[in-house]
């Protein structure tokens, strides 16, 4: 009895002393396993692929050295090894990790500058185009370019700059449509010629109103404004609304376009189906025989007629008439009684060329 009492003492007395020999597994261990977990989260299989790859090959290599380790009788471990290549690992993950964050931060700001400069093309056609009644394929442009952007500001926030390349992409191909489809709107706007022929209308008209010491109007299309004179002088200035192709020169009846020329009041109409209005003399002898040209050539469709009853009206500024010109009702009180019949009308496209404004647009390209 006594020497089965003295050999479990014995066996006991020997796992105690081979547990205190048993080597512990070493800290670095759980490190690296959080530092994985960091580099993945990070992206580095995306930010440093080869590295990573690199460093995974190494981890599974220790891995298996601290298995085989671990298989081993308790007091025949030796951890010096393991320990040694999860440190080199360790440092390993910290050189990964500095490259994936300084690679995020340089496409961070490389997308940062290229998402702005969008941006700013975007607000720019938005500005230039907000008075353009004719810009719906600019709208429609414009507006697919700033869904596309809200989803890659979306990814930008996330840091998924992998997939941004396509979105930037995508929203230069709307913006550039945008821009194209209002280029073609102010390419007549562009021509230094038909500028020129427009300036010497308004100049014109503001000579004839300071030599007779009378009221003119004058209807800037682009600028949509209606400054009236007296006396050679502007007196005042006011916004207006056009057709919905108002930027276009009208060459016949329903092209919704506002003519452009010198005219004159022919009749005041103090009651109209949009408050008060003046109605002008187009067409007139200049209108007819554009339109006899035109239709020669093909330009206008068969049955087309050159049309008419065109005023300054009110009803508002910011509806859409069929070529007429419109004002606000208060507008429209304050110019009634300041016009007479035969009091001159000219509407003009612009008195600036839009050569600049395009060529602005086109650096941003």
């Amino acid at each position: 009895m006594k020497s089965v009492s003295l050999t479990f003492f014995l066996f006991s007395l020997l796992l105690v002393s081979t547990a205190c020999k048993t080597a512990p597994v070493p800290p670095e261990v759980e490190q690296v396993k959080a530092q994985e977990n960091d580099l993945w989260r990070a992206g580095a299989p995306v930010y440093a692929a080869d590295d990573y790859a690199s460093y995974l090959q190494s981890l599974q290599l220790a891995k298996e050295r601290l298995i085989k380790e671990k298989a081993k009788f308790g007091w025949f471990r030796d951890f010096d090894e393991v320990k040694a290549s999860y440190i080199i690992i360790l440092a390993e993950g910290e050189a990964i990790l500095k490259k994936v964050q300084e690679e995020k931060e340089s496409k961070s700001r490389d997308f940062s500058g290229q998402l702005a400069l969008l941006e700013d093309r975007i607000n720019k056609l938005k500005k230039v185009s907000l008075n353009m009644n004719e810009n719906d394929l600019v709208r429609r442009s414009l507006s697919r370019a700033e869904v596309v952007s809200k989803e890659a500001d979306l990814l930008f926030s996330q840091e998924k700059y992998s997939v941004l390349p396509n979105k930037i992409k995508m929203i230069d191909h709307h913006v550039g449509q945008a821009e194209e489809a209002l280029f073609s709107i102010l390419a007549r706007y562009a021509d230094d010629a038909q500028v020129e022929i427009w300036k010497k209308w308004a100049g014109e008209t503001v000579a004839e109103s300071r030599k007779k010491g009378t009221v003119a109007i004058l209807v800037n299309k682009l600028e949509r404004t209606l400054t009236l004179y007296k006396k050679g002088i502007a007196i005042a200035v006011y916004e207006i609304g056009l057709g919905k192709y108002g930027l276009s020169d009208k060459l016949y009846a329903g092209d919704e376009a506002t003519p452009e020329g010198k005219y004159r009041v022919i009749k005041k109409l103090p009651t109209s189906h949009f408050y008060k209005a003046l109605l002008i003399d187009y067409p007139n002898n200049e209108d007819k025989k554009r339109f006899s040209q035109a239709k020669k050539k093909g330009l206008i469709p068969p049955g087309a007629g050159i049309g008419g009853l065109i005023e300054i009206h009110g009803g508002g500024n910011d509806s859409l008439t069929n070529g007429c010109i419109g004002v606000e009702n208060s507008v429209m009180d304050q110019i009634y009684p300041e016009v007479g019949l035969a009091t001159p009308v000219t509407i003009i496209g612009s008195l600036e060329s839009a050569d600049q404004l395009i060529a602005t647009l086109r650096k941003q390209t």
